[in-house]
């Protein structure tokens, strides 16, 4: 019965926040995790209802308590990798991220999100690797990431040199020409 609960509470937040009803996804997540605070999924799904409301550092509590629990969850590194590059803790963001590659070789999301943490760390030769892997599994989606992320985190950054952000820029028009 537990579980059955548990399976339709962690649906019910999924759908909450496919809604945009953020408060309420936070609400039926903290209730979930008080229900089994042993279940990695519970604690995975707060972690995401924090990341959404860009509240980086509970999140990033959620995602190590998941990992605590299920410590090979590609999906649990896959967020904790993007909560780590929002609070620029760019080395264990790459590690993240890199366990996650390592296990789902074809997950264009988290390959073009390394790519993205090399370019932050100037590791040009890595990221270039890493992004030309993306674009060969999806070319759209990976150009739409590096796109979002430039323009929701990376463009408005203070912590973010110039040079850097015309690197990036500079990657991004590379990527639309190959595109085309």
């Amino acid at each position: 019965m537990a579980d059955e609960l548990v399976d339709e509470m962690v649906a019910r937040t999924e759908e909450l926040l496919e809604e945009k009803k953020i408060g309420e996804a936070e609400q039926e997540a903290n209730e979930l995790a008080k229900i089994d605070p042993k279940d990695a999924i519970a604690w995975f799904v707060k972690g995401k209802v924090h990341y959404l409301e860009k509240q980086f550092d509970d999140a990033l509590v959620c995602f190590s308590k998941a990992a605590e629990i299920d410590n090979e969850n590609p999906h649990i590194w896959h967020l904790m990798g993007y909560c780590l590059i929002s609070l620029n803790r760019l080395q264990e963001a790459e590690e993240a991220l890199a366990y996650v590659k390592a296990v789902q070789p074809d997950n264009v999301e988290a390959i073009t999100a390394l790519a993205i943490c090399q370019i932050l760390q100037k590791k040009e030769q890595e990221a270039k690797t890493n992004l030309f892997e993306a674009i060969r599994l999806n070319k759209q989606l990976s150009i739409s990431i590096v796109e979002h992320f430039y323009e929701s985190t990376i463009s408005t950054s203070q912590e973010v040199s110039s040079s850097t952000k015309a690197m990036i820029e500079r990657a991004i028009e590379t990527l639309r020409i190959l595109h085309k």
